[in-house]
């Protein structure tokens, strides 16, 4: 009869490494809704809404030049001011090293020409807007 083999830790060492291998993999991944891949899905679901807003915001301007009825045009003005400060806390937020950074300033400014574009309609059409305030614009 052959002699037996002894027990050695070293067979669970290969199963072990790969283990480990694959946490550090998926937790780089951000696959645990952490780091890096975690935090570029919560910004990417901000942008999301910043752009719902500014489509609501364009939505009710237009509707306003049909209708001219001023709520529209209330209605417009806040939602475009709401996704100008959307942009504009996310920027804060992430920095300049995030990848999108220089794509959601130029969406924050294209808000803010839009913003002054409406208040300039206002005044022209004499529709008094209960908010002027340009949070997150620097002009």
């Amino acid at each position: 009869m052959p002699p037996a083999r002894q027990w050695s830790p070293w067979y669970l060492l290969p199963p072990v490494l790969g283990l480990l291998t694959a946490i550090v993999l998926w937790g780089c991944a951000g696959g645990a809704g952490t780091g890096s891949g975690g935090t570029t899905g919560v910004v990417r679901q901000d942008i999301a809404v910043g752009d719902r807003q500014k489509d609501w915001a364009l939505v009710y301007y237009q509707s306003w030049r049909r209708d001219g009825k001023s709520t529209y045009l209330q209605l417009a003005r806040n939602q475009m001011a709401q996704a100008i400060r959307t942009y504009f806390a996310i920027q804060v937020r992430i920095g300049h090293s995030f990848p999108d950074f220089y794509n959601i300033d130029r969406k924050r400014r294209e808000g803010c020409r839009f913003l002054r574009e409406m208040d300039r309609d206002a005044s022209k059409f004499r529709v008094t807007l209960a908010d002027l305030t340009r949070e997150g614009c620097l002009r």
